[in-house]
């Protein structure tokens, strides 16, 4: 029975760490105080930065024990999950918005599932390449795979984001989404680099 039990609450532990990277909301926190963000998942641990008593779209990319690890001023920290109420909205197949970027070249997109996605590049950073594009679309295979496509006039878009630790070498922030952006017809082309969830 004892090994039953246990094997339940390792199921759920791992269900519970497969729900992330998700969006979450400052709760808890007095309107005169900050809720600190630490370098490791503890309070022994030193203050690396701080989000809002209000802050709202706080992306917890992984959790460990009572932690979870945060992105605060391109610098990676942990804040206690006691204080961060998830979203129900808040995971990659219903977030509203979705950012992803990388470098050599350096570029970047945003996306907003069932509209539009604006892929900048330095050829066209002021403008952007703009797709009307659907929802993602979850890839079942042993990894999490979503896909997103759209178009624009003779052109097609096509994103694939992987759940997968991503760095893309423009800062120290840690990202829990890998993207393989990919552009057909006329000037085509193709990016790598790594995704965040967004409001």
């Amino acid at each position: 029975m004892r090994l039953l039990c246990g094997l339940l609450l390792l199921g759920t532990a791992a269900a519970a760490q497969s729900d992330y990277p998700r969006l979450h909301d400052v709760v808890g926190v007095a309107s005169n105080d900050v809720l600190n963000v630490r370098a490791g998942p503890g309070a022994s641990h030193p203050i690396v930065g701080e989000l809002a008593y209000d802050s709202r779209a706080v992306e917890v990319i992984r959790v460990e024990g009572n932690w979870g690890l945060v992105n605060v001023h391109e610098l990676p920290g942990w804040t206690s999950l006691r204080y961060l109420a998830p979203r129900v909205d808040g995971d990659i197949g219903n977030v509203p918005r979705l950012i992803c970027g990388g470098t050599e070249p350096f570029w970047d997109i945003d996306i907003r599932p069932g509209q539009s996605a604006t892929v900048k590049t330095p050829v066209n950073y002021e403008v952007g390449d703009t797709f009307s594009v659907g929802l993602m679309k979850r890839a079942y295979n042993p990894l999490e795979k979503w896909v997103l496509q759209g178009g624009a006039g003779a052109r097609d878009l096509s994103v694939v984001v992987v759940k997968a630790y991503c760095d893309n070498g423009m800062s120290d922030n840690e990202y829990g989404f890998d993207a393989t952006v990919i552009v057909t017809g006329t000037d085509g082309y193709v990016l790598s680099g790594c995704c965040e969830l967004a409001d």
